[in-house]
C-alpha cells in the first residue's frame, strides 16, 4: 500500500512539473528558434516549439535525482548515454546534423551499452537458436538499438502518435517492475508516464503545441529499446515463464520497424534514397484518409496491440514464424489502407469530373 501511495505521488509530481515547465520552455524555445518551421512534407502550418523531449527528460532527471536509491547503480549506462542522445537530439532540432553523424553517434552509445554488459544474450528460438555467442551479442544488441531508435523517430510525424506509443511502452515497463517486485524500476517508469502525460495534452493542443522534436523521438526511442534489453534479463529467472523482455520490445517496436522497412524498400525500388524523407509511413496513408489525428493514433496503437495479441495467441514461443506471420499481418493492413485510399481518390476525381 505504501508503495502505491509514494508511486501515485510520483506520477502527480511528474506530470504538475511538466504542465509548469513546458509553458517556461515554450517562450524560451521561440526566443532561441528551437521550433519546426511548417515545410511541404509537414502537416502543420505554423512554427512549433520542439521542446517535448527537453521537458520530459528535464523532469525526470531532476524528480529520479531525488526518489531512486542506489540499487539502480547497473543502470547508469543506458541514463547517462539516453542523456547524451537528448543533448544530440536538441542539437539536430536546432542546426540540423548530417544523418551520418547521428548514426555514428547512435552506433558509438549502442557500443557503450553492450559493454557494459546489458546485451540480448537469446535468439529466443528465433532459426532454432537460443542462446548465442557473445560476438553476435554484441552485433545484435548494436544493430537492434539502431535499428529500432531510427524506427520509432520516424514515427514522429503526426500529433500524439510517437508520445503515445512511448506512453503505452513505459506504461508496460511500470507493470513489468511491478510484477517482478522492482519498485526502483516502476519508479522511473511512473515518472516518464506522467511526463509524457503532460506532453500529450500540450502536444494535441491548438493554441499551446509543442512537439516532441528529435531530440524527444531519439530519446524517448533510445531509452525503451535499452530498458527492453534490460528486462531480458527477467526472462531466465522469471517464475511465470514468460518472456518479459521479448515481449516489451515487439509490443513498443514491432509495428514502426516494419512499417520503416517497407518505407525504406519502397523508396530503393522506386530509384530513390532510402533515407530520404517523404511521405509515405503509413501514418500518411491515414492522413490522406481524412482522419484526425487523434483517430490515426488509436489506429495506430490498436494495429499494434492487435498485431501482438496474434502473436500471444496462436504461437507458443517467439519464432521466426511469428516474425513472419506479424510482418505478414501489417503489409495486408497496409494495402488495405492504401486501397481505400485510391478508392476515395478516384471516386473524387469521378465526382470532380462530373461537376466541370
Amino acid at each position: 500500500m505504501k508503495n502505491c501511495i509514494e508511486l501515485s505521488i510520483l506520477g502527480i509530481l511528474a506530470f504538475t512539473l511538466s504542465m509548469c515547465i513546458i509553458p517556461l520552455m515554450r517562450t524560451a524555445a521561440q526566443k532561441l528558434k528551437l521550433v519546426d518551421v511548417p515545410n511541404s512534407r509537414k502537416v502543420h502550418h505554423n512554427a512549433i516549439p520542439l521542446i517535448g523531449g527537453l521537458v520530459i527528460g528535464i523532469v525526470v532527471i531532476l524528480l529520479m535525482g531525488v526518489t531512486v536509491n542506489n540499487s539502480l547503480k547497473e543502470m547508469l549506462p543506458i541514463i547517462i548515454t539516453s542523456y547524451i542522445m537528448l543533448l544530440i537530439g536538441a542539437l539536430d532540432d536546432k542546426t540540423d546534423i548530417r544523418a551520418i553523424y547521428k548514426l555514428g553517434i547512435q552506433l558509438c552509445v549502442s557500443v557503450i551499452i553492450a559493454t557494459s554488459g546489458i546485451r540480448i544474450s537469446s535468439l529466443y528460438g528465433l532459426f532454432g537458436v537460443y542462446e548465442i555467442s557473445i560476438y553476435l551479442q554484441y552485433i545484435l544488441t548494436v544493430l537492434v538499438i539502431t535499428t529500432a531508435v531510427n524506427s520509432f523517430n520516424l514515427i514522429d510525424g503526426i500529433d500524439g502518435l510517437a508520445g503515445s506509443v512511448a506512453g503505452i511502452g513505459f506504461g508496460l515497463f511500470f507493470f513489468i517492475a511491478l510484477i517482478e517486485g522492482n519498485i526502483s524500476l516502476a519508479r522511473i517508469g511512473i515518472l516518464f508516464i506522467g511526463s509524457i502525460l503532460a506532453f500529450l495534452k500540450y502536444n494535441f493542443s491548438q493554441k499551446s503545441k509543442i512537439f516532441l522534436g528529435n531530440s524527444g523521438a531519439l530519446f524517448l526511442g533510445y531509452l525503451l529499446i535499452c530498458l527492453g534489453i534490460y528486462i531480458t534479463k527477467f526472462d531466465h529467472n522469471t517464475t511465470h515463464n514468460f518472456p518479459y523482455g521479448i515481449f516489451f520490445i515487439l509490443f513498443v517496436f514491432t509495428i514502426p520497424v516494419i512499417d520503416s522497412i517497407r518505407v525504406y524498400t519502397d523508396r530503393i525500388l522506386r530509384g530513390k534514397s532510402a533515407f530520404k524523407a517523404d511521405k509515405t509511413h503509413i501514418h500518411h496513408h491515414l492522413l490522406q484518409l481524412g482522419l484526425s489525428h487523434k483517430k490515426i493514433t488509436i489506429i495506430f496503437l490498436s494495429i499494434n496491440v492487435f498485431v501482438l495479441a496474434i502473436q500471444i495467441i496462436f504461437f507458443k514461443s517467439y519464432s521466426i514464424y511469428t516474425i513472419l506471420f506479424s510482418f505478414l499481418v501489417f503489409i495486408l493492413i497496409f494495402k488495405l489502407i492504401k486501397t481505400v485510399n485510391l478508392f476515395l481518390t478516384w471516386k473524387n476525381n469521378i465526382k470532380q469530373m462530373e461537376n466541370s
